[in-house]
């Protein structure tokens, strides 16, 4: 039986996977990782969707005070903390890529295998996040999806991409790229349920399907699986980089790095209190 921590622990992880869900530049599985909860929670779904029997009482736990968080964090961001947070884009982008840093490191540690496999499959993960950026591709400026069958379809679409639970594939990201964000995000505002359904469907077929893929991976090629993952993660700092040309001053910059600095040292926090207790915890 878990302690009280570990519920406060997975509903606090929850809220903040449902924060990044909304917040451009950040990604849920992203903060997963951070938060030591990614594999626990990519194989304890892929054994709710393969073989529910296999299931112990700690990966039930597990997922549900998860979606206890993240449910109410995503409407509350939504509405009340999305337009705050802005307002401090630079200082949250600094933290953010000092966490993503931090993790990086983490998750570098454990590759036990680093040989010419791994390399190539961390430089397809850079790949896969900076080529849609380096060419500005929306699917939304196709003449199709600005019918009423084709903006649905691309509601279907954006779920179905946003579900792959890979980390710095971020929801908000692939929504701008797919330039459906804000429509979505004022669908969550006014509770257009036709949309948020559609949207829905796609990211529970695509989900189901990809957390199986995702499963299996870790099982089987971990070390391939995690040089992609700190590939897509190193990459998304382009997406987040908090400087411009006209921003590079001497007090920006010191800034800069000490908020980087507290977001690395963050997520050594984290995975301290984390880690462990969830990949250890009992059935």
């Amino acid at each position: 039986m878990e302690k009280p921590a570990f519920y406060f622990k997975m509903i606090l992880s929850g809220i903040l996977m449902g924060i990044s869900m909304v917040l451009p530049g950040t990604s849920w599985p992203v903060m997963a990782i951070i938060l030591g909860v990614y594999e626990p929670l990519m194989l304890a779904l892929n054994k709710l969707f393969s073989a529910p029997k296999t299931l112990t009482r700690h990966d039930v736990r597990l997922l549900l005070f998860l979606i206890i968080g993240i449910g109410p964090a995503i409407f509350f961001t939504a509405y009340f903390i999305l337009g705050l947070l802005m307002k401090f884009a630079f200082e949250i982008n600094a933290v953010f890529i000092g966490l993503i840093l931090g993790s990086v490191y983490l998750i570098y540690i454990e590759i036990k295998k680093k040989g010419f496999s791994e390399f190539l499959w961390f430089f397809l993960g850079i790949a896969v996040v900076v080529v849609p950026l380096l060419f500005g591709f929306k699917i939304s400026n196709l003449r199709f999806f600005a019918t009423i069958f084709g903006s649905r379809m691309l509601d279907f679409i954006s779920g179905l991409i946003v579900s792959t639970s890979l980390p710095a594939i971020g929801d908000t990201i692939m929504l701008l790229l797919l330039g459906n964000y804000r429509h979505l995000l004022n669908a969550v505002r006014t509770f257009d349920f036709t949309t948020l359904l559609i949207f829905l469907s796609g990211f529970l077929i695509g989900f189901f399907a990809f957390v199986r893929i995702i499963g299996s991976l870790l099982k089987n090629y971990r070390s391939q699986t995690y040089a992609f993952i700190i590939g897509l993660m190193m990459a998304s700092i382009t997406s987040i980089w908090p400087f411009t040309r006209h921003t590079y001053d001497l007090s920006r910059v010191i800034l800069f790095m000490i908020l980087v600095a507290g977001g690395f040292l963050i997520s050594f926090y984290l995975e301290k209190i984390s880690t462990k207790k969830v990949k250890h915890g009992n059935g």
